[in-house]
């Protein structure tokens, strides 16, 4: 304990708070090659209620550690109602978890977070997320040296044996994975091999119908995706379901960015089976807009935007009752269709553990690299 300059946790308030709670992700990862430093505008209003869509269902309180004048920790504790509607469970969660390697500094984080989780009645803590798993979720544990693709979280090697030594425990597992076309030297082959078993899977199901979506209609397809996704995705791990509210804040915030020849449908006698969407990764652009101020580095953005080559895979499925029918497949070549001249480098994830059949098309078609891996945590308050 450093008794010249003791630690001292404050709640969120005011103005020069928010921009302190900005600043401890910049001064801890200064020094981090793989790092991306996200706008002060986008990283609070993922924390701001009056903005974001998710506060319908949730609250939060926000926390910073000081020393001095300094601030040197950052956490937020964060209570879902959706989700213990859905689950009719008791468990908080806490997120924008930042803490030099210091353990005073992680145990008074923790701490005030887990008293403000208790005081609304929970009994564990889960996290971290950013706010919910419909963001930016979990510690990476492997490929720090890889810089994180849009929605995906980058923390410090440390964080771990952090939360373990305050008895946070695994409780699932995450992989995401990387493919590079320019690096697949069997590309041609592994392409031609998807258009062959997509082919033969057409000519089979003739009321099959794939499709992309438009720049007109890419909304009102992200809207009905969302609906047969909150289907599909029900029974996986952490499941909350995304409210039409907090898709069409989504879709503002990448309206500018998504591609809507990566936004891909199946239908089956008319019906909606399945769905792939892809995004480019706007983290891309991010980091390499330079300046201490936000206005600096918007100015730069438009022009950064037009290079991004690489994109990110956030949200796959078919309909259980047609999952036999290889609709996967012909999704997977509808999309390299589309979308392979633009974008050389792809990111699958997040892939849960025990859910890789989720991208077993895909898998069995081209090479993935699993290159990156996070861990969430609980321990009981």
């Amino acid at each position: 304990m450093n008794r010249s300059n003791p630690l001292r946790i404050e709640t969120v308030r005011t103005a020069r708070q928010r921009a302190d709670f900005y600043r401890v992700r910049r001064g801890l990862y200064a020094t981090d090659p793989s790092a991306v430093i996200p706008l002060r505008s986008m990283e609070w209003a993922f924390l701001n209620p009056d903005v974001h869509p998710f506060y319908g269902h949730a609250r939060r309180e926000v926390f910073l550690a000081y020393r001095g004048n300094r601030p040197v920790g950052r956490i937020a504790a964060i209570v879902d109602d959706l989700h213990n509607e859905h689950y009719q469970d008791k468990v908080g969660f806490f997120g924008f978890f930042e803490s030099p390697p210091e353990p005073e500094v992680a145990e008074r984080l923790f701490g005030a977070a887990s008293d403000y989780l208790i005081s609304q009645g929970r009994e564990h803590v889960r996290g971290p997320m950013n706010p919910s798993m419909k963001g930016e979720f979990g510690v990476l544990v492997e490929g720090h040296q890889n810089t994180p693709r849009i929605m995906m979280a980058h923390t410090p090697k440390y964080y771990a044996d952090l939360l373990e030594q305050f008895g946070f425990e695994i409780i699932k597992r995450f992989f995401a994975f990387s493919y590079d076309i320019n690096a697949d030297v069997e590309w041609d082959a592994h392409y031609g091999r998807i258009c062959e078993i997509s082919d033969r899977i057409c000519a089979r199901f003739t009321d099959l119908r794939v499709e992309a979506a438009t720049s007109k209609n890419v909304e009102q397809r992200l809207l009905e995706i969302n609906t047969i996704g909150n289907h599909i995705r029900s029974v996986g791990w952490g499941f909350v379901p995304m409210t039409d509210d907090e898709l069409a804040y989504m879709v503002k915030q990448l309206r500018r960015v998504i591609d809507p020849r990566a936004v891909v449908s199946a239908y089956y006698k008319d019906q909606l089976v399945g769905y792939v969407v892809t995004a480019p990764d706007v983290n891309w652009a991010i980091k390499r807009a330079k300046g201490p101020a936000d206005w600096i580095r918007m100015i730069q953005l438009p022009r950064l935007l037009k290079k991004i080559r690489q994109c990110r895979l956030i949200a796959i499925g078919t309909h259980p009752d047609y999952r036999r029918k290889g609709i996967m497949t012909v999704l997977t070549r509808k999309m390299f269709d589309l979308a392979a001249n633009d974008y050389k480098h792809w990111e699958f994830g997040w892939i849960a553990e025990d859910n890789l059949a989720s991208i077993g098309a895909l898998a069995s078609s081209v090479a993935l690299d699993r290159y990156r891996v996070y861990h969430v945590y609980q321990r009981a308050l």
